[in-house]
């Protein structure tokens, strides 16, 4: 067997026998690489970052003098999904691996890579495939560029096991990452009112989770029953998150006081699944014949059928759970909510931009009382508050005056209403004799 350049052998994971190793062998004493290549590697951060070149034959240089394992045979694409899985799958985070592996399987529809060898792919080759597909606006939209770019980086790496052959400077100035804008008031109220009239307590508990708190669909399939505290009255009062539950992506803490429709929509759920134990989650996974499997949380996908199915349950136009995140936002800011309570409520996470804010971390009890005495009702009450009638009026007419305020009945009903109760109470006066 020809002698190999180990400096270089050991950066792609090479041993003389072409052996793969993980890089848990590379700092174990069994591993099968030397000391000396091991503090190599650590001292690699004070050398310049050294681009890959291409030799005459299209070649990487890196591989140059080593001979790469399998380099000959046809990619498997499945092969190397499963590699990437297997590799960085377990620190890769909440969705991020099936949105990358998404990615991958587009570029490799889009190229047909199963034709090609992972030598060529070493090469010229494989540089120019990214290159033409990520710069091709119909497969990849501008704005999604870096995200494409990042997701191939880590599958060609982990799963391929060679180099990526290109660097951000290939792809010229990547566009920022667009802002979305919050949807106007005039758009979420008939969500609003369908809410109102929402008679199942799983479909609006999972509506309401999104309109009143903000949160994300991922931490709303993280909620269990043992993060929700109840009151003397037996009543929902606040859910409250560590930030470290399994599969929570952001590792935030969410800190939200229950607006009373939520609160009421969970107490109904309640009834619905009696015997839910306090580890079990408040939306369990539902089948199709409508059985919860109680100890099995929803998946977000399916969250995202739930959703769909109000939103044609009610005829709505299309607004998406992240939507209403940013609509949330926007109605805090409007309502005076600080910053601080704002993030507990949606689980952000803020460090603050300047050292003031760094300072203002105020306590849980603080937070909470901030958010009942700014949006009693929620970021729902804040554009349709709930008005209460007390006037001494009689009780049809305070119950339809009341009804035609939260929007159950139009105007025209309440005057109806109005009419009728005149009609029947006025007495026309009595006839008097005039001397």
């Amino acid at each position: 067997m020809r002698p190999v350049d180990s400096r270089k052998a050991a950066q792609d994971g090479i041993t003389e026998s072409s052996d793969k190793f993980t890089s848990s062998e590379v700092h174990s004493p069994g591993g099968s690489v030397d000391e000396d290549n091991t503090l190599l590697n650590q001292g690699k951060q004070n050398e310049p970052e050294r681009k890959p070149q291409l030799g005459e034959d299209g070649t990487s240089e890196i591989f140059a003098n080593v001979e790469i394992a399998d380099g000959d045979s046809l990619v498997n694409v499945e092969q190397v999904i499963d590699n990437f899985k297997r590799l960085a799958g377990l620190r890769l985070r909440g969705d991020t691996p099936k949105m990358y592996e998404q990615i991958f399987r587009r570029f490799t529809e889009a190229v047909n890579l199963e034709q090609y060898t992972r030598r060529q792919l070493a090469g010229n080759k494989g540089k120019e495939l990214l290159i033409g597909f990520l710069l091709d606006k119909s497969k990849v939209p501008e704005p999604s560029r870096q995200k494409y770019n990042s997701g191939l980086k880590v599958v060609w790496t982990e799963g391929l096991n060679i180099p990526y052959p290109i660097t951000r400077r290939h792809l010229g100035e990547l566009p920022e990452v667009q802002r979305r804008q919050s949807p106007r008031d005039s758009v979420v109220i008939p969500w609003i009112n369908a809410l109102e009239h929402e008679e199942e307590s799983y479909l609006k508990a999972l509506v309401l989770m999104i309109f009143q708190l903000g949160v994300r669909p991922s931490h709303a399939c993280l909620f269990r029953w043992k993060h929700v505290s109840f009151g003397l009255d037996g009543k929902p009062e606040t859910i409250m998150t560590t930030g470290r539950e399994p599969g929570n992506k952001r590792m935030t803490p969410i800190k939200a006081r229950l607006p009373p429709d939520l609160a009421e929509a969970l107490v109904e759920l309640k009834k619905v699944i009696p015997d839910a134990m306090p580890e079990d989650p408040i939306l369990p996974h539902r089948k199709k014949d409508g059985q919860f499997e109680r100890n099995i949380p929803m998946k977000r996908e399916l969250y995202a059928i739930q959703w769909y199915r109000f939103e044609q349950k009610h005829l709505l136009n299309h607004l998406r759970p992240v939507d209403m995140r940013h609509w949330v936002a926007t109605t805090c800011r409007k309502a005076g909510l600080s910053l601080p309570a704002r993030n507990a409520l949606q689980g952000h996470k803020f460090n603050g931009e300047n050292q003031g804010e760094r300072y203002d971390n105020p306590q849980d009890i603080d937070i909470l009382e901030e958010q009942a005495r700014i949006l009693p009702y929620g970021s729902i009450g804040f554009i349709c508050p709930k008005m209460e009638v007390t006037q001494a009026l009689p009780v049809e007419l305070t119950e339809a005056l009341s009804g035609c305020l939260n929007g159950e009945i139009m105007p025209s009903q309440l005057m109806e209403r109005v009419t009728a109760y005149l009609v029947r109470q006025i007495k026309k006066p009595a006839n008097t004799m005039i001397a």
